[in-house]
């Protein structure tokens, strides 16, 4: 799944703060999770912080996209702040604009990227998906989390993302004369709500309690058959949204406190999480 990559493979970063106005853009060849908590444990950076994930990419050469950046920017580079080489008086807006000018042959990952956005259906989908969740308010935490496009885990999937050790949401690939099957985990609170187990009846569906044996106490998986416009449905049902934050945002919550990665970190596709971001700020700033 991380094929493409070479030993300068890594990761180029935006880091904002609320106490200052200056930004952070940096490289690194391991997860941003971990640089980030460095950087909020390091003088001078520290003092600025604590500093947050404000838009990123994965590329084939990160040193390289890294000096780009910083060359670009070296009339803005903070000189009164000593001891660093990172700190700029720029917008993170003005940075993330020169991000998405990467050339695409440095961008690792982009033809999945592509395939998802050219499906508008699919890419509607994930939109709704990634606001209904609130994963992007979890940006600092992707490798705890994460997305994986079209893996070809049990015959081919549009989607899978992990939380830790499992599963909490994927999406099969329809085969002929089988339609799209759809998995959910949430927490049992679900099962309070009349309405949905009907409705998960209806479309070939229903719920497994603690179906995984990593997963935290009191998990259900739902899953059921359909389009995406059918699970669109199962979002607006009643007690559906509040089941799946009690389980997502403890889970997380969880492996932050415990400072854990997901065992498929390695397979997150990160440029298509900065393109769901970037989109997704874009629509709530019309």
């Amino acid at each position: 799944m991380d094929e493409g990559k070479g030993s300068n493979a890594g990761y180029v970063y935006v880091l904002t703060s609320s106490q200052t106005n200056l930004i952070k853009i940096g490289g690194t060849d391991y997860p941003p999770l971990k640089r980030i908590r460095e950087i909020n444990s390091t003088q001078p950076y520290k003092n600025l912080g604590p500093w947050t994930l404000a838009d990123f990419r994965q590329v084939t050469d990160w040193r390289a996209t890294e000096y780009a950046l910083h060359y670009t920017f070296r009339s803005k580079f903070a000189q009164e702040v000593s001891g660093q080489r990172e700190l700029f008086r720029l917008s993170q807006q003005a940075a993330s604009e020169h991000l998405q000018k990467i050339d695409s042959a440095q961008i690792l990952g982009k033809p999945k990227v592509d395939r998802l956005f050219q499906d508008e259906v699919f890419a509607a989908f994930i939109l709704k998906l990634f606001s209904f969740t609130g994963l992007t308010h979890w940006l600092d935490q992707q490798g705890a989390w994460t997305f994986v496009l079209f893996p070809s885990t049990n015959r081919g999937r549009y989607f899978t993302i992990n939380i830790g050790p499992h599963e909490v949401a994927f999406s099969t690939l329809p085969r002929k004369m089988a339609p799209a099957v759809h998995m959910i985990l949430m927490d049992k609170l679900i099962l309070d709500f009349e309405e949905v187990g009907h409705w998960l009846r209806n479309h070939s569906g229903g719920i497994s309690e603690n179906a995984y044996a990593s997963a935290l106490p009191r998990s259900a998986s739902i899953h059921f058959e359909g389009t995406f416009n059918d699970v669109n449905e199962f979002f607006r049902l009643d007690g559906v949204r509040r089941a799946l934050i009690a389980y997502w945002s403890e889970a997380l919550i969880g492996l932050k406190e415990r400072d854990s990665l997901s065992a498929f970190s390695r397979f997150h596709n990160w440029n298509a999480v900065a393109e769901i971001h970037a989109r997704l700020k874009t629509a709530s700033n019309q």
